[in-house]
């Protein structure tokens, strides 16, 4: 019996490279930082801005002078793991490689196979999940935390 995803037939000779424990996490870390950016300050603003039934009109309310410096680290430890998220995804990118098309050194080709295909989703998921993580904690910083249209 032979080990047809190591020949060079296979239409993923390289697919040994990529680790799928590692390509499943680099597939999810965007969405679960985004998720739980969006899902922890909301809840965490939400609760401190409307405390009760009626929207308190104080920023930051009495009692919650942290919110602000609590939100800007959920958003820094949300984009941290969507950066190591793009970081598996590009190394698990890297050795996926396929040797005929240039060789190691060339960054920039059209690559085959399952995990190369994964790995550049993931990389294209992070991506676009860090410019929305990095979008709100923008947005976080210029804005009062219980802001309204007064």
């Amino acid at each position: 019996m032979t080990d047809t995803a190591h020949s060079p037939s296979h239409p993923s000779p390289q697919a040994h490279r990529a680790n799928v424990v590692l390509l499943l996490f680099a597939l999810l870390a965007g969405p679960t930082g985004w998720i739980g950016q969006i899902w922890l300050g909301y809840g965490l603003s939400s609760h401190a801005c409307f405390p009760r039934d009626a929207a308190g009109r104080v920023s930051p309310p009495p009692g919650w002078a942290f919110e602000k410096p609590l939100l800007l680290a959920i958003n820094g430890g949300c984009l941290a793991l969507i950066l190591v998220g793009f970081a598996v995804g590009l190394g698990s990118w890297r050795r996926t490689r396929s040797e005929k098309h240039g060789g190691p050194e060339r960054v920039l080709e059209v690559g085959e196979g399952r995990s190369r295909f994964l790995a550049q989703c993931a990389m294209l998921t992070t991506a676009g999940f860090m410019i929305a993580t990095l979008f709100d904690t923008i947005f976080l910083l210029f804005t009062p935390t219980c802001w309204s249209f007064q």
